[in-house]
């Protein structure tokens, strides 16, 4: 934005010397027309003289004038194309990113959880028959965990944390009333290049990205295997005494002491570090994506290429899409309503379709 602001601001400067450089030189040519019969030849070559270098002042200002707007054009055009790529970046982040990052750090939780509080329940059970309903209670919270609806009624709690915020607006400089790319000459070919180079790199980052997709949601299915397995029960520990005493013996000597556990648990650790990595590079490569689509999709249009590709649900990863529209549409309307009227427009429209192909 300074540097487009920097270029305009010469632009309009060099603009002004050259009219006044314009109006010197039809002073200078009124002049010597109404004084051309009362001059001495001496004195008519000096005219002449003083016309020509009001002349070449002009020309030199013209061609700064040129210029200096070649550049402002070529400046705005950046700064365009970097605020529609940052305005894309920005609401990827708020639409899609944040659901997924929870989902990443929330990862397991709830499976260990259940876990623990389902061995819990079976040594109560076995130790004290007599407060079966306190523990049907605990029972039926523990059945209740859902990830999906924690994460949905986290996000409904703070709206103002996950709610995009406006779009950056495009900034005009003293009066200029572009507010689009421009293609005219000489810019025509050079955007044209850069948007061939953009769909060139678009489709190699797609390769890549739909590679590391792949490896993450194999790496998430492994690690989701880990942590449901279902040995929460240890009525194994009460078959000759009900005793706590007996019972932290028999835990320590058998169902901690297995070698399987510490195993897994290293297993586990391991895999989830490279997930985390591998769901880091994912995020990485599609959030380039979103900005490279966006110039791309600028450039399109401006270009008068034919309407972009819409972005159709069917684009999404399949995984994604399915979360997506069983975790985060009903959310999206509750959340985005509260921002602008234009985002919860939007919203609707998304929502609405999306849960058509929900149902």
């Amino acid at each position: 934005m300074k540097t487009y602001h920097m270029y305009h601001a010469e632009s309009i400067s060099a603009e002004c010397k050259l009219k006044e450089a314009e109006k010197q030189e039809e002073k200078q040519i009124g002049r010597s027309a109404d004084q051309v019969f009362h001059l001495r030849l001496e004195e008519k070559h000096q005219r002449r003289s003083s016309v020509k270098k009001i002349e070449k002042m002009k020309e030199k200002r013209q061609a700064k004038y040129s210029e200096n707007k070649l550049k402002s054009i070529k400046a705005r055009n950046e700064y365009l194309l970097t605020l529609e790529a940052t305005n894309a970046s920005v609401f990827k982040y708020y639409i899609h990113d944040l659901s997924d990052l929870i989902d990443c750090c929330d990862l397991g939780y709830h499976a260990s959880l259940n876990r623990a509080l389902r061995t819990y329940l079976s040594a109560e059970y076995n130790l004290e028959t007599s407060r079966h309903e306190g523990l049907d209670i605990i029972e039926n919270a523990v059945d209740n965990l859902e990830p999906r609806n924690d994460k949905q009624r986290f996000m409904e709690m703070y709206p103002t944390a996950f709610c995009p915020p406006m779009k950056f607006e495009f900034q005009a400089h003293l009066g200029d009333e572009v507010c689009q790319v421009s293609a005219q000459q000489p810019l025509q070919g050079e955007l044209f290049l850069r948007y061939q180079q953009l769909q060139s790199r678009l489709a190699t980052l797609k390769i890549e990205n739909e590679e590391i997709k792949k490896t993450t949601e194999a790496t998430l299915q492994t690690i989701q295997d880990m942590v449901t397995i279902e040995d929460y029960d240890v009525s194994e520990c009460f078959q000759h005494s009900r005793s706590t005493e007996s019972v932290k013996s028999t835990v320590s000597e058998t169902y901690l002491s297995k070698p399987s556990i510490a195993k897994r648990r290293a297993n586990q650790q391991e895999t989830e570090q490279f997930y985390f990595m591998k769901f880091r590079e994912l995020l990485e490569g599609s959030n380039l994506i979103t900005k490279l689509q966006a110039k791309h999709d600028l450039l399109q249009r401006t270009l008068g290429e034919g309407k972009a590709d819409e972005r159709e649900p069917e684009q999404i990863p399949p995984s994604t899409q399915a979360r997506w529209m069983v975790e985060f549409s009903p959310l999206c309307y509750c959340i985005l309503t509260v921002g602008t009227p234009k985002l919860s427009e939007y919203t609707d429209q998304r929502c609405s379709g999306l849960a058509a192909r929900t149902d």
